[in-house]
């Protein structure tokens, strides 16, 4: 019974931790750390890459300076690259899509 409740717990709030983007993996977190890299120059302080899980072509580069604390860097996929789109404080810069996403820097 209690292995039983634990593993509730577990799941319950590892759902509710969730939000609507997964990390990105591979050959795809490979190419828009490239991107990001390509634009910004150092991929050093880069803390996470996400993909919003209800568009694919969106993705978010989490990273953290000692001055300006955490900034998420939205990203669209256009053709065959990744393409800076929009970038802030977290949940303050683009779209709401874009905010969405950028709440998966924390």
């Amino acid at each position: 019974m209690a292995v039983t409740a634990l593993a509730l717990v577990t799941t319950a709030s590892a759902v509710a931790s969730s939000g609507p983007w997964h990390p990105a993996k591979g050959s795809q977190r490979s190419a828009i750390v490239k991107s990001f890299t390509a634009n910004d120059g150092s991929s050093a302080q880069v803390r996470g890459v996400y993909v919003s899980s209800s568009n694919s072509s969106l993705a978010v580069v989490c990273i953290r300076t000692p001055e300006a604390g955490i900034q998420a860097f939205v990203l669209n996929h256009v053709g065959r690259s990744w393409r800076y789109a929009t970038s802030g404080a977290v949940g303050r810069a683009g779209n709401a899509a874009d905010r969405r996403l950028e709440h998966a820097c924390g």
